[in-house]
């Protein structure tokens, strides 16, 4: 049997397949053809220090269970495949009985946002007691950082043509700092350059009205940027490239915290309650910003792609205009009640 790329979501597992892998074929597991394939055994190196966090306990649950709960590591959602893989890459682990993990998910930090995220809104804003220390991020920098080269990627800013004549590129740079509104990302005053993966993200994200027109304008970047990646920590933080069984233990514990740092920035916010529902967010981007990063992705709330926010707009350049019309506008809304 052989498994290939295509059955893992985990990004590190794939370049790790393609690169020992010697045969291509179809997959005996998801089935993908003409894919770089690799005897699921090779894989038990990898996966061993992540099987030992788990103990059988019958009181537990299933261990592909955990480990798809825990790190969304395949890529497929049927749970006879992941147990057929997992049984093939370890032949001793016993798949059919239920495991708890070793280590407790650490709790604390995230009941101390949610006192946090009230206290800023309602009690204290500037001198907030619950308030989350430096210490709290620094550990996980290395972690949740990417680096994105000079060049190597393209952006998209939008903005609403307010008269008939279209913005010039110069025009589509952050705001000045006297006109700056609250953000997700900045508080009032303090400007940052909000960005987008693509085009279709990029006008999503200003909310605009059918019939209005909009500039675009592509930006690249001009210096190297390090960014701090929170769209979603379970595929951004690889288990397998963890090789100090110390980061293994400290990324498992904390995985629910930084998860939810994700979701602090990419939730939906109703914009009258916006002033302030984003107080916990642009914290939270003071101290990335704080800790050495450049700027912040995070997943878009309206659109699949994804965001940026660039703490300092020098090490981009506008390059290109595009325009466009708003045709449309769906709205899809679910029953209460």
């Amino acid at each position: 049997m052989y498994c290939c790329p295509n059955c893992f979501s985990d990004n590190f597992l794939k370049r790790h397949i393609e690169a020992e892998s010697s045969k291509e074929g179809k997959c005996s597991f998801c089935k993908a053809t003409n894919a770089k394939l690799i005897k699921p055994e090779k894989l038990f190196d990898r996966f061993s220090p992540l099987f030992d966090l788990y103990y059988e306990d019958d009181k537990g649950v299933l261990i592909n269970n955990l480990l798809q709960n825990d790190w969304e590591i395949f890529a497929f959602s049927s749970k006879a495949k992941q147990k057929k893989l997992l049984k093939a890459i370890n032949s001793d682990l016993s798949i059919n009985k239920n495991y708890k993990p070793i280590l407790e998910q650490e709790q604390q930090k995230i009941e101390q946002w949610e006192v946090f995220r009230e206290e800023l809104k309602h009690r204290n804003r500037f001198f907030p007691e619950n308030a989350p220390e430096k210490n709290h991020l620094e550990p996980f920098g290395s972690y949740i950082g990417i680096k994105i080269s000079k060049n190597k990627q393209k952006f998209y800013r939008c903005r609403i043509n307010l008269e008939e004549k279209p913005y010039e590129l110069f025009e589509l740079g952050k705001p000045p700092e006297k006109k700056v509104k609250n953000g997700r990302a900045n508080p009032v005053g303090i400007p940052y350059l909000y960005l987008a993966s693509t085009i279709k993200t990029a006008i999503s994200e200003i909310r605009g009205h059918k019939g209005e027109k909009v500039t675009v304008a592509e930006f690249k970047i001009i210096e190297d940027l390090e960014l701090a990646d929170l769209r979603n920590p379970k595929n951004t933080i690889s288990p397998f490239e963890l090789n100090d069984d110390n980061d293994l233990e400290l990324i498992y514990k904390n995985l629910s915290f930084l998860t939810l740092l994700g979701k602090e920035l990419s939730k939906p916010i109703i914009p009258r309650e916006a002033n302030l529902e984003y107080l916990s967010s642009q914290y939270l981007c003071e101290m990335l910003k704080h800790i050495g990063f450049h700027g912040i992705i995070y997943k878009s709330s309206v659109d699949a792609g994804d965001n940026y926010v660039i703490f300092d707009d020098t090490k981009l350049k506008p390059v290109k205009i595009y325009h466009y019309q708003i045709i449309d506008v769906i709205t899809k809304s679910d029953k209460l009640r």
